[in-house]
Protein backbone atom coordinates (compact mmCIF):
# COMPACT_ATOMS: atom_id res chain seq x y z
CA UNK A 1 0.00 0.00 0.00
CA UNK A 2 1.51 3.46 -1.07
CA UNK A 3 2.17 5.83 1.67
CA UNK A 4 -0.08 8.68 2.21
CA UNK A 5 1.09 12.07 3.29
CA UNK A 6 0.06 12.71 7.06
CA UNK A 7 -2.30 14.89 6.32
CA UNK A 8 -4.04 13.22 3.57
CA UNK A 9 -4.05 10.44 5.60
CA UNK A 10 -7.50 12.77 7.57
CA UNK A 11 -8.00 14.40 4.15
CA UNK A 12 -8.55 11.11 2.13
CA UNK A 13 -8.83 8.48 4.10
CA UNK A 14 -13.58 4.29 29.95
CA UNK A 15 -14.24 5.78 32.35
CA UNK A 16 -13.70 3.61 36.17
CA UNK A 17 -17.42 4.64 36.99
CA UNK A 18 -19.54 1.88 36.76
CA UNK A 19 -22.81 1.98 34.02
CA UNK A 20 -25.41 2.31 36.87
CA UNK A 21 -24.09 5.94 38.37
CA UNK A 22 -25.97 8.70 36.78
CA UNK A 23 -23.67 10.94 34.77
CA UNK A 24 -24.00 14.07 36.93
CA UNK A 25 -22.47 11.75 39.60
CA UNK A 26 -19.45 10.86 37.91
CA UNK A 27 -19.42 14.72 36.59
CA UNK A 28 -19.34 15.56 40.77
CA UNK A 29 -16.68 13.26 41.41
CA UNK A 30 -14.59 14.24 38.63
CA UNK A 31 -14.42 17.99 39.53
CA UNK A 32 -14.33 17.08 43.56
CA UNK A 33 -10.97 14.83 42.70
CA UNK A 34 -9.58 17.90 40.88
CA UNK A 35 -10.48 20.23 43.53
CA UNK A 36 -8.81 18.07 46.35
CA UNK A 37 -6.18 17.54 43.95
CA UNK A 38 -6.74 13.65 43.67
CA UNK A 39 -5.55 13.43 40.12
CA UNK A 40 -4.98 10.02 39.62
CA UNK A 41 -8.44 9.65 40.83
CA UNK A 42 -10.26 12.15 38.61
CA UNK A 43 -7.67 10.50 35.92
CA UNK A 44 -9.51 7.35 36.36
CA UNK A 45 -12.91 9.18 35.63
CA UNK A 46 -11.80 9.77 32.13
CA UNK A 47 -11.65 8.20 29.08
CA UNK A 48 -7.92 9.31 28.67
CA UNK A 49 -5.87 11.73 26.47
CA UNK A 50 -3.85 12.07 23.59
CA UNK A 51 -0.89 12.53 25.73
CA UNK A 52 -1.86 10.10 28.62
CA UNK A 53 -1.79 10.33 32.46
CA UNK A 54 1.36 11.67 32.49
CA UNK A 55 0.30 15.33 30.34
CA UNK A 56 -2.93 15.29 32.72
CA UNK A 57 -1.00 15.36 35.83
CA UNK A 58 1.15 17.91 34.63
CA UNK A 59 -1.63 19.83 33.27
CA UNK A 60 -3.60 19.75 36.60
CA UNK A 61 -0.61 19.96 38.81
CA UNK A 62 -1.93 24.12 39.25
CA UNK A 63 -4.39 24.76 41.80
CA UNK A 64 -5.87 27.35 40.08
CA UNK A 65 -5.99 24.74 36.65
CA UNK A 66 -8.19 22.43 39.16
CA UNK A 67 -10.40 24.73 40.39
CA UNK A 68 -10.98 25.76 36.90
CA UNK A 69 -11.82 22.86 35.17
CA UNK A 70 -13.96 21.91 38.14
CA UNK A 71 -16.10 24.76 38.29
CA UNK A 72 -16.44 24.48 34.39
CA UNK A 73 -17.47 20.49 34.90
CA UNK A 74 -20.26 21.65 37.31
CA UNK A 75 -21.58 24.09 34.96
CA UNK A 76 -22.03 21.94 32.22
CA UNK A 77 -23.64 19.20 34.38
CA UNK A 78 -26.50 20.84 34.25
CA UNK A 79 -27.00 20.53 30.25
CA UNK A 80 -25.16 16.89 30.04
CA UNK A 81 -26.50 14.90 27.09
CA UNK A 82 -26.05 10.97 27.17
CA UNK A 83 -26.23 9.41 23.54
CA UNK A 84 -26.43 6.42 21.59
CA UNK A 85 -26.35 5.35 17.96
CA UNK A 86 -30.34 5.10 18.36
CA UNK A 87 -31.14 7.61 20.78
CA UNK A 88 -30.02 11.52 23.02
CA UNK A 89 -30.74 12.03 26.05
CA UNK A 90 -30.39 15.50 27.46
CA UNK A 91 -30.84 16.59 31.20
CA UNK A 92 -33.56 19.21 32.16
CA UNK A 93 -33.42 19.92 35.42
CA UNK A 94 -33.27 17.11 37.29
CA UNK A 95 -35.26 15.26 34.85
CA UNK A 96 -33.50 13.51 31.77
CA UNK A 97 -35.88 13.65 28.23
CA UNK A 98 -35.13 12.04 25.22
CA UNK A 99 -33.89 14.63 22.28
CA UNK A 100 -35.98 13.77 19.12
CA UNK A 101 -33.33 14.61 15.95
CA UNK A 102 -33.53 13.47 12.60
CA UNK A 103 -30.91 10.84 11.60
CA UNK A 104 -28.58 13.55 10.38
CA UNK A 105 -28.88 15.70 13.08
CA UNK A 106 -26.76 13.91 14.99
CA UNK A 107 -23.48 13.42 12.49
CA UNK A 108 -23.82 16.87 10.60
CA UNK A 109 -22.88 18.26 14.67
CA UNK A 110 -20.21 15.92 15.11
CA UNK A 111 -18.59 17.20 11.94
CA UNK A 112 -19.78 20.83 12.44
CA UNK A 113 -17.75 20.60 15.87
CA UNK A 114 -14.64 19.49 14.41
CA UNK A 115 -14.85 22.06 11.80
CA UNK A 116 -14.91 24.57 14.36
CA UNK A 117 -12.61 23.05 16.90
CA UNK A 118 -9.59 23.39 13.63
CA UNK A 119 -10.74 26.90 12.69
CA UNK A 120 -10.34 27.90 16.32
CA UNK A 121 -7.36 25.91 16.52
CA UNK A 122 -8.03 23.52 18.88
CA UNK A 123 -5.78 20.75 17.92
CA UNK A 124 -6.76 18.82 21.01
CA UNK A 125 -10.07 19.50 20.55
CA UNK A 126 -9.87 18.35 17.12
CA UNK A 127 -8.05 15.33 17.49
CA UNK A 128 -10.66 13.79 19.88
CA UNK A 129 -13.04 14.02 17.15
CA UNK A 130 -10.66 11.83 14.66
CA UNK A 131 -11.71 8.22 14.24
CA UNK A 132 -9.84 6.03 16.11
CA UNK A 133 -7.22 4.75 13.44
CA UNK A 134 -6.27 8.73 12.72
CA UNK A 135 -6.08 9.14 16.70
CA UNK A 136 -3.64 5.75 16.69
CA UNK A 137 -1.70 8.18 13.52
CA UNK A 138 -1.95 11.77 14.48
CA UNK A 139 -0.99 13.58 17.88
CA UNK A 140 -2.78 17.40 18.27
CA UNK A 141 0.75 19.17 18.00
CA UNK A 142 1.16 16.90 14.46
CA UNK A 143 -2.37 17.63 13.13
CA UNK A 144 -1.52 21.21 13.97
CA UNK A 145 1.93 20.72 12.05
CA UNK A 146 0.40 18.85 9.24
CA UNK A 147 -2.82 21.31 8.45
CA UNK A 148 0.16 24.07 8.24
CA UNK A 149 2.07 22.68 5.79
CA UNK A 150 -1.22 21.42 3.47
CA UNK A 151 -1.39 23.81 0.91
CA UNK A 152 -5.02 22.76 0.22
CA UNK A 153 -5.82 22.09 3.84
CA UNK A 154 -8.13 25.41 4.10
CA UNK A 155 -10.11 24.82 0.96
CA UNK A 156 -11.24 21.21 2.09
CA UNK A 157 -12.03 22.21 5.39
CA UNK A 158 -14.09 24.91 3.32
CA UNK A 159 -15.60 22.11 1.25
CA UNK A 160 -16.41 20.40 3.98
CA UNK A 161 -17.88 23.11 5.69
CA UNK A 162 -20.30 23.55 3.03
CA UNK A 163 -21.39 20.26 2.87
CA UNK A 164 -23.23 20.87 5.82
CA UNK A 165 -25.65 21.63 4.08
CA UNK A 166 -25.81 18.79 1.97
CA UNK A 167 -28.41 15.33 2.27
CA UNK A 168 -26.26 13.22 4.78
CA UNK A 169 -26.53 9.72 3.62
CA UNK A 170 -26.77 7.97 7.40
CA UNK A 171 -26.08 4.16 6.68
CA UNK A 172 -25.09 1.37 9.46
CA UNK A 173 -22.36 3.01 11.36
CA UNK A 174 -21.06 6.11 8.74
CA UNK A 175 -22.60 9.20 7.78
CA UNK A 176 -21.80 10.38 4.23
CA UNK A 177 -21.99 14.31 3.31
CA UNK A 178 -21.17 14.28 -0.72
CA UNK A 179 -18.90 16.93 -2.31
CA UNK A 180 -19.99 15.95 -5.71
CA UNK A 181 -17.60 13.95 -7.93
CA UNK A 182 -17.59 10.60 -5.85
CA UNK A 183 -16.11 12.66 -2.96
CA UNK A 184 -17.23 12.92 0.63
CA UNK A 185 -16.71 13.85 4.06
CA UNK A 186 -17.16 10.56 5.78
CA UNK A 187 -17.73 10.42 9.95
CA UNK A 188 -18.20 6.76 11.60
CA UNK A 189 -20.09 5.60 14.04
CA UNK A 190 -17.08 4.63 17.43
CA UNK A 191 -18.34 4.14 20.81
CA UNK A 192 -21.24 5.45 19.58
CA UNK A 193 -20.22 8.67 18.60
CA UNK A 194 -19.93 10.35 15.18
CA UNK A 195 -16.14 10.40 14.30
CA UNK A 196 -14.11 12.55 11.46
CA UNK A 197 -12.55 9.40 9.63
CA UNK A 198 -11.99 11.20 5.75
CA UNK A 199 -12.65 14.97 4.63
CA UNK A 200 -12.73 13.77 0.87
Amino acid sequence: MPRLAPFSLLLLGTACATASREPASVAEAYAKALEENRLSDAYRLTTGGPEGEVAFLDEFSNEAARRERAAAVRTGTGVLEARAPSVTLARQGEDWRVVESRPADVPRAALKKFLDEVESRDWKGAWGLLASPLRARYTPERLREDFEREPLAKERLRRARLSLNTHVRVAAGEALFPLGEDRAVRLVLEDGEYRVAAIE
